[in-house]
């Protein structure tokens, strides 16, 4: 007998709507993503409804990994990484039969493959992939630690050297699969005077991972930089380098920052996650009335387009998506920029190598010479590079630009403070896209909660009474937050704005033409998205930096 659909038994239980299955189904269709990760993530179901389900449709008994104390003998059963690349737990060995937690306790061939290693007879449990992958980092983590050796100083001293040399390499490679299993941006080892603080930033909040002992600083740092092609001999200058990670059959580029400070060596890990698919401009989550009006500045033929925001906003998520919505065979497309974060199909795509002179000026420069249509500048950061991106687009090209700079309106101040010409910046000038990331609420523990004070002081008669607020749960991990959402702010000038500019119009005069227009700022997009449930006040504020 067929095991029922897990959509149809959601549907039977009451976990589910007919309207909440579709949209999912139709999701699942366009990503490949499982049916549950896509329930979760729209939050039309709880995980521990979920998961109820999924017992009840794999029967198999469902268990709550953290409830549990795995037995030593039965996780020397299976490699470590075997465990946590099929998602299983080895937790008690009874005689001849082996209990597993397991993400996928139906999955027949993995639990012939389970059956064959252990020469066991295998008692299948299924648990949250999360939960599993999270025991299974603790456990690594615990069995990288080196122990000490008594004898002889100077033969003691040779052998911690190897000792401490030997787990850090599991050590490394444990400490950036949970960095990348948590979604984490950046890892950061923070050297103190007692102690090596591993913390991780996720959701754009750093969170501590590990508190590791003193002796282990050195040994981890130096597989850190080896494998970026960093000096390990040289702690105080400052370095920069970068490596490739393989985890579960997914390739990860990192980029190594270190800088030598009072108690050590700080080393941070960039961490940039390959996404296979370009991202359209649907998928990027600007509200309907922003999204039309950044199409529609996509469709000028020649002018430049500024997107500006704070390092690790997604800026250059939203340039590639408005390369996604450009492109054509028709065209050439050329983007310049430092590191290449994804290859593009079809998109000549050039890295800047200051080393060796090729600045962002000179491949700008170069790449006028090659007849291109579409030019993606990664960033203006000097006025040689803002001058030929002007000059490039009043000659017919469309250029997309980043730049840094607190939101749309305040990015033409700053364009004009790096000296750019008024009447040339008002004849090229079609928009700036200003946008930050804010933590959503977790759709698992939300509930409804008053505004927080903060908010309702700042904010004043716009502020809505009530928010969506997580509460904490497993779910995300106790924060009341789970993944992140772009806010976005399109500013798109109009004939009387550009004129007002060339003209030496302020800031505040082309706010209020703005406003005039319906331009809607950050913070009000930011609180239209508190209105709808999705992000909470106390978040906008941080986010927004609108404490003061």
């Amino acid at each position: 007998m067929s095991r029922p659909k897990l959509g149809e038994l959601l549907l039977r239980l009451g976990y589910l709507t007919e309207d909440q299955l579709q949209a999912a189904l139709e999701e699942q269709a366009r990503t490949g993503d499982l049916l549950g990760q896509v329930l979760l993530r729209r939050g039309y179901v709880r995980e521990e409804d979920l998961m109820r389900a999924l017992a009840d449709q794999q029967k198999a008994p469902l268990v709550r990994v953290g409830e549990l104390a795995p037995d030593p003998a039965a996780l020397a059963l299976l490699d470590a990484r075997f465990a946590r690349e099929r998602r299983v737990l080895p937790f008690r060995l009874e005689g001849g039969r082996l209990h597993v937690a397991m993400a996928h306790p139906s999955d027949l061939a993995l639990l012939d493959e389970l059956r064959f290693l252990t020469g066991k007879e295998i008692v299948p449990y299924l648990a949250p992939d999360r939960e599993i992958l999270e025991a299974l980092d603790r456990l690594l983590a615990e069995q990288a630690r080196p122990q000490r050796e008594e004898g002889p100083e100077d033969l003691a001293a040779e052998l911690d050297l190897t000792l401490e040399a030997m787990p850090a390499v599991r050590l490394a490679q444990a400490l950036l699969e949970r960095a990348i299993a948590l979604s984490a941006s950046d890892l950061h080892l923070d050297p103190e005077e007692t102690h090596l603080a591993v913390r991780a930033r996720v959701d754009g909040v750093m969170q501590e991972l590990e508190r590791l002992p003193k002796d282990l600083e050195a040994p981890l740092t130096a597989r850190y930089k080896v494998l970026a092609g960093m000096d390990i001999a040289e702690r105080r200058r400052p370095q920069d380098g970068h490596f490739t990670f393989t985890f579960e059959g997914r390739r990860y580029e990192v980029r190594a920052a270190s800088v030598g400070t009072l108690h050590g060596e700080k080393l941070t890990l960039r961490i940039i996650y390959p996404t296979g698919v370009r991202l359209g401009l649907a998928q990027l989550g600007m509200l309907p009335e922003e999204l039309d009006r950044f199409r529609r500045l996509l469709l000028r033929p020649y002018g430049i387009l500024f997107v500006t925001g704070p390092t690790g906003s997604g800026k250059t998520t939203t340039l590639y998506a408005a390369l996604e919505q450009l492109y054509t065979r028709e065209k050439t497309f050329v983007t310049i920029e430092d590191p290449v974060e994804f290859p593009l199909e079809g998109v000549v795509q050039i890295p800047v190598q200051p080393k060796i002179g090729l600045t962002f000026a000179e491949a700008l420069k170069s790449v006028l010479r090659l007849d291109p249509d579409v030019i993606l500048v990664g960033e203006v950061r000097d006025t040689e590079t803002l001058d030929t991106a002007l000059r490039a687009a009043l000659t017919g090209h469309l250029v997309l630009a980043t730049l840094h700079a607190n939101d749309a309106i305040a990015a033409v101040t700053r364009l004009l403070e790096m000296g750019a010409e008024r009447h040339l910046l008002a004849s090229t000038l079609i928009g700036t896209v200003a946008q930050r990331l804010v933590r959503r609420v977790c759709p698992q523990c939300a509930r409804p909660a008053p505004l927080s004070q903060e908010a309702r002081l700042f904010f004043a008669e716009e502020a809505p009474a009530e928010e969506m607020r997580g509460e904490g749960c497993p779910y995300c991990r106790g924060t009341g937050y789970r993944g992140r959402l772009g806010l976005y702010e399109v500013y798109a000038p109009d004939g009387e704005s550009l004129y007002r500019l060339g003209q030496g119009g302020t800031e505040e005069e082309l706010r209020r033409l703005a406003a005039l227009k319906g331009h809607r700022d950050l913070r009000r997009v930011g609180l239209l998205q508190v209105r709808a449930g999705v992000t909470t006040g106390a978040e906008l504020l941080r986010v927004l930096g609108l404490w003061e």
